[in-house]
């Protein structure tokens, strides 16, 4: 998703329980969490991108090995 659309604060709330209000654009960011999913202990690897498309690269890379995505977006801002 575009700058400022909350992936950041998502991703800080699944691993941190917190919440961000305001807004510091990102790069990228990684972070790693241990979690039960069906019964099993997985772990998540987090690629928290920037919205910016300067940092393409970095998101087809991992595009390429991912197992899993989750797109964020602003359904206020259609361009995102």
């Amino acid at each position: 998703g575009s700058g400022g659309v909350g992936k950041s604060a998502l991703t800080l709330q699944f691993m941190y329980d917190e919440f961000v209000e305001d807004y510091e654009p990102t790069k990228a960011d990684s972070y790693r969490k241990k979690v039960v999913l069906d019964g099993e202990d997985v772990q998540i690897d987090i690629l928290d991108t920037a919205g910016q498309e300067d940092y393409a690269a970095i998101r087809d890379n991992y595009f390429r090995s991912g197992e899993g995505f989750l797109l964020v977006f602003s359904i206020t801002e259609h361009e995102s």
